[in-house]
This record gives structure tokens, sequence and C-alpha cells, in this order.
């Protein structure tokens, strides 16, 4: 087995959030593939908590209208750091993550 270092970056954000009449998460994906970041992936209605409305799942099977996404890229450090500015242009609220992790290399 081999492994490679690499960082995610997780995006949390409101399925509700846009930027110029565009969803936030769509243009989040776009500057992380600009940046050569091509493991990219956007998980919608993700349980979870927000300051502002509490528990988003008050009750069970019965959900907030406005559900979480997370949009999470995985790449190098510095292709990750250079999406950054063009994710924070689009994030008006919501919360950036970084973490180094290792990457699974299969053999062959």
């Amino acid at each position: 087995m081999s492994f490679v270092p690499a960082t995610r970056a997780r995006i949390y954000l409101r399925d509700s959030a846009t930027f110029e009449g565009r969803p936030a998460y769509e243009l989040i994906t776009h500057a992380f593939e600009r940046a050569g970041i091509d493991d990219v992936s956007v998980h919608h209605g993700i349980m979870g908590f927000d300051p502002a409305s509490g528990m988003l799942s008050a009750r069970p099977l019965r959900f907030h209208p406005d559900l979480p996404v997370v949009v999470e890229a995985v790449g190098s450090r510095e292709g990750i750091e250079s999406a950054l500015p063009g994710v924070r242009e689009v994030l008006i609220r919501g919360l950036i993550t970084l973490a180094e992790v290792e990457l699974y290399v299969p053999e062959r």
C-alpha cells in the first residue's frame, strides 16, 4: 500500500446560498476545478446545526426547508489554497475547514 500526502477542504453552507443568481456550491466546485483540483464532491441534506436556526432536523423525518450542503475537495496544499480566494468570494455565510490527509494510491 502506498499513501500520498494531501489537503482536504470542507466548505459548509446552505442549499439556498447563491452568488450572482447561481447556486454557491456550484461556483465553489468550479473554483476548485479551476485550481486543478479534480477530487471534488458535493453532499446535500446532511443533518447538522446552524447558529441562526438551531438543529436542522428538529423531528425525525422532518427537515428544515433550507438543508445544509458540504463541498469537499482533496488535492495538493498549493492547489487548495489557490482556490480559497474564489471560494471566499462566493461564500457569504459558511465555514471552511482544512485538514492534512493521506490519499491511498492503489498499487498497479
